[in-house]
């Protein structure tokens, strides 16, 4: 944090705590110039953020500037970039939730790709100090701000930025959701995977993926590659493809793992096609706790996401310090289990 950013937080506090009372002259640049020492040109940059952001107010020339009525006004500004979608709308509770407690403002946007780079330098003129991002990877952010990425595994980034990741555990997520389907009896399963293809087709394994293989493994199913199927992430086709092979091959079925909701609906929009019934003949899991169907699945806690990621950029802009970790893994669970059968072997 350079000199500039350190004297403006530490005026801005002063400003939030009531050390200048609203209505009040504010001290002169000149004065303030001498306390900090600094030069006036750099003070007055200083003072014209203040007024930009509304806790000053200029007078005509000669009458000063003066401490803005404070009342209403809130302590601080970030902004949450997401796509809306019933999960980011789980995230942006828990971010409105924590900031609300803190008395800190939140824009939210979804601007096209396209714009987005401009859109971070208008909200940074806004005031805005930290960024929350989900599903919009990690854009460069102007200097200063802070990036959360929120339901992101960490990856490559540019060298310098100030980025915060957090995510479900959802490898625990994985491990909990298969260990369940072999204690309930099932041992004839299949695995629709969605995930893995996007960002890439030839990406590896996803950390849920590899939790049920591991688990099938310890349960003596050493051909779960075989019994696994990766699909493009919206592909119907794919999801009928999936249901017309692979329970030929596998005719004893009675789960498909899934490793989304949104490959559940796939699965299910497919298996009404075929006149068959899943979930019903054949159970169906989820992931991530946002399905209408009636299936057990894995809470990815979507909400305390957004509670950690606001949490860590209102920290920030009021004291300047971020967490030990910049990755944090929230603790998945999982709800509505007994829409799993029990088989009796």
């Amino acid at each position: 944090m350079n000199v500039t950013d350190k004297i403006f937080r530490e005026l801005k506090k002063r400003l939030d705590e009531g050390f200048y009372l609203p209505g009040s002259r504010f001290p002169s640049e000149s004065t303030l110039a001498e306390e900090f020492h600094i030069n006036k040109m750099t003070m007055n940059k200083i003072v014209s953020l203040l007024v930009e952001q509304k806790y000053l107010t200029r007078g005509v020339r000669g009458a000063g500037t003066r401490v803005a009525d404070n009342s209403s006004r809130p302590r601080g500004l970030i902004a949450c970039l997401s796509p809306l979608s019933p999960y980011s709308v789980c995230i942006l509770r828990g971010v409105y939730a924590e900031a609300l407690r803190h008395n800190f403002a939140v824009i939210t946007e979804s601007p096209a790709v396209e714009d987005l780079q401009f859109r971070l330098q208008m909200l940074h003129r806004m005031g805005v100090t930290g960024v929350i991002s989900a599903a919009y990877g990690t854009p460069v952010l102007p200097e200063g701000m802070v990036l959360c990425c929120v339901d992101r595994d960490p990856c490559v980034f540019s060298e310098g930025q100030k980025i915060i990741f957090i995510n479900s555990n959802n490898f625990q997520g994985g491990v909990q959701m298969m260990e369940e389907i072999f204690r309930r009896g099932h041992r004839e399963i299949l695995i629709f995977s969605v995930e893995r293809f996007r960002t890439n087709p030839m990406a590896p394994k996803t950390p849920r993926v590899t939790g049920f293989h591991q688990v099938m493994e310890k349960h003596g199913l050493s051909d779960f590659e075989e019994r696994t199927f990766y699909s493009a992430p919206s592909s119907q086709e794919d999801a009928k493809y999936f249901l017309e092979t692979y329970l030929k091959k596998f005719p004893r079925t009675t789960l498909i793992a899934v490793d989304s909701d949104n490959g559940a609906a796939l699965l299910h929009t497919a298996a009404l096609q075929l006149d068959l019934e899943c979930p019903g003949e054949i159970a169906l899991t989820g992931f991530g706790n946002i399905s209408p169907l009636p299936i057990a699945n894995v809470d990815q806690a979507p909400e305390r996401q957004g509670e950690l990621a606001a949490r860590y950029l209102i920290e920030h802009a009021l004291t300047g310090s971020l967490p030990e970790t910049s990755c944090i893994q929230v603790e998945t669970h999982l709800v509505r289990i007994e829409e799993i059968p029990i088989i009796l072997n």
